[in-house]
């Protein structure tokens, strides 16, 4: 208990006291224009998100989301099927590719977005070159698809990967032995087989799509409602709070049910057999189990029906092996050229923010027509973002120290010690992973309001501890994984005393985890956006935040020179993480 303690007394405080606030105030009467609300019980918040204009939003936000997972899959897959067969050197180049973008700053890579998808940016004079265009992409729906597809495609391409990965492609093999096409035999055996993975996926993304707030209210420029933007409307501006609550409510309640999904889906492939596709000591006769096989069959179904037609409009996909060899070859450039396009649309926000920087114009734009480093110099005038780049360095050291302690604390706890219902307690303090950060935001923003700490440096440092403390935990626990307890009893039954069974036995064997773990809880600390702009203002304004509202007033190129340096210091992170532990072991 002594080791729980101090981070179930965080998860308690900064966590599950907020969101039992923020449930209450959810069944509590709004007095209208006055900011208040009455003690009153009522369903009537609850009711109103199910008039004509709410549900407008609802499935305004739900069709984005599905659209963005779509999109994610059908772009995904193929890069997706080439990591999964590449090994060496080309699998880590095409992971640095893909896992660059996930450790870079939201803000940073939405403002990449916001310059690539431009009027007058790269997307359309590409298109201009065939007489297209040039089209509106942003502010507006398509701008936000196509942002959420670009930022939330890498979970997409890890989560087939990792299925992928344990599949044997002799089964393609043999099948077109038996005389299948190449394609005929992807189709009908790999493709089946990775529908863990595709499902896994396509959760996950439409979870994080639904959920988000920075990219939509950038990319949308604040006209396209969707409900994390009605959330922080209804409590920030019109101060609305019950009403606030009832929203948060609901889409907390609907991402729980994605998420317990998705884990459901993901323990699945954590049971296959290494690089069979088998699965072992499992029990399928479960109603989940009955759900996910009809929904894999479904999937099956459509898959078989692109088939038919695919074969009755173009039969050549249907010849047998030793046959059409040079349609087999140019199947196989198509789909390689097909990923690299795909590798470029995830990695592209990224260079264009940084070659923009270099812009000598006072408008953003790309690409430069005279190259000046006059914006990163005229970053030490700037003393706003200075005292918001100290700010949010302090937030973070600080973080990592105490995350690193506590998190670490909590890890070795579940791992070596056995509870009644250590899946409950694992997810307790995991919880916060589960509830979109807008959510979280608002409840820790009204709980900090009770408190007189809102706008305090208190306020951002609980927030902070909070979310690094979760991510320590899940890393942590990862590098626990087949680490054998006795190990510690035997030091303890030769003398050592607990300190020293850590230090000589136990430190050892997780330094390479708690490296890695206190290299994300940094970065996710610096980085950190969506909550801090519910809680933070004034001196307490992080760099992130201050980029977000430069963003949300107009572009100011200094902001591209910002995010080019937490670019730079992404790529660092991820260099160090693939020299500690290997790009090949990142896990979502």
């Amino acid at each position: 208990m002594l080791l729980l303690g101090p981070g179930l007394v965080l998860v308690m405080f900064a966590f599950f006291i907020p969101m039992i606030l923020l449930f209450i105030i959810g069944f509590q009467t709004y007095v209208p224009g006055s900011g208040f609300y009455e003690k009153t019980f009522t369903l009537e918040n609850f009711a109103r998100l199910f008039d004509q204009y709410h549900l407008m939003i609802l499935f305004r936000t739900f069709r984005i989301a599905l659209l963005a997972s779509f999109l994610s899959l059908v772009l995904g897959y193929p890069v997706a099927l080439l990591l999964a067969q590449s090994r060496g050197a080309k699998k880590s180049l095409l992971l640095g590719l893909i896992i660059t973008p996930l450790l870079t700053n939201v803000v940073a890579r939405t403002l990449g977005l916001m310059i690539v998808f431009a009027t007058h940016g790269p997307v359309n004079k590409f298109l201009g070159f065939f007489g297209l265009g040039p089209f509106k992409f942003i502010p507006g729906e398509l701008g936000i698809i196509l942002g959420l597809t670009q930022v939330f495609i890498p979970y997409m391409i890890l989560s087939i990967n990792s299925v992928l990965e344990n599949l044997n492609f002799n089964l393609q093999n043999a099948a077109r032995d038996l005389g299948c096409s190449r394609f005929m035999a992807f189709w009908r055996v790999i493709f089946p087989l990775s529908m863990p993975g595709v499902v896994a996926g396509s959760l996950f993304v439409f979870l994080l799509s639904f959920s988000s707030f920075v990219t939509p209210r950038l990319l949308g420029g604040g006209s396209i409602m969707v409900m994390t933007m009605l959330i922080q409307q209804q409590a920030m501006q019109l101060l609305n709070w019950p009403f606030a609550a009832a929203a948060a409510i609901v889409l907390m309640i609907f991402s729980l049910v994605l998420v317990t999904t998705y884990n459901r889906m993901t323990s699945r492939i954590e049971r296959m057999n290494d690089r069979t596709g088998i699965y072992s000591s499992m029990k399928f006769d479960k109603g989940f189990y009955r759900i996910a096989q009809a929904m894999r069959n479904v999937f099956y179904d459509l898959s078989c029906c692109l088939n038919r037609v695919a074969i009755r409009w173009f039969p050549p996909l249907n010849k047998t092996r030793g046959a059409g060899t040079t349609l087999t070859s140019v199947i196989s450039l198509v789909r390689k050229v097909f990923a690299a396009l795909v590798l470029v649309f995830i990695i592209l926000p990224l260079p264009v923010v940084i070659i923009s920087s270099f812009s000598s114009s006072s408008m953003i734009a790309f690409p430069p027509k005279n190259f000046s480093l006059k914006w990163y110099i005229s970053l030490a005038s700037k003393r706003e973002y200075i005292t918001s780049f100290l700010l949010s360095i302090r937030i973070a050291l600080i973080s990592v120290v105490c995350s690193l302690t506590l998190g670490t604390m909590v890890a070795l706890a579940i791992k070596r010690y056995t509870y009644r219902f250590p899946e409950l307690l694992k997810t307790m303090f995991l919880s916060p992973l589960m509830v979109p950060a807008v959510i979280i935001g608002i409840a820790l923003m009204r709980f900090m309001n009770v408190l007189g700490w809102i706008n305090s440096f208190k306020a951002i440092l609980v927030a902070h501890l909070l979310i690094t403390m979760v991510y320590v935990i899940r890393t942590v626990l990862s590098s626990l994984v087949g680490y054998d307890v006795n190990i510690e009893y035997a030091a303890r039954d030769l003398g050592a005393g607990p300190l020293l069974t850590f230090r000589k036995i136990t430190l050892p064997l997780i330094k390479p985890g708690l490296i890695v773990a206190g290299m994300f809880a940094f970065i996710v600390s610096l980085d950190e956006t969506t909550i801090s702009i519910f809680i933070a203002g004034g001196r307490t304004t992080t760099l992130p935040v201050r980029i977000y509202s430069m963003l949300e007033h107009g572009l100011d190129p200094t902001v591209t020179a910002i995010s080019s340096l937490l670019i730079v210091l992404a790529l660092c992170i991820l260099l160090l993480i693939n020299k500690v532990m290997g790009l090949d072991k990142f896990k979502i």
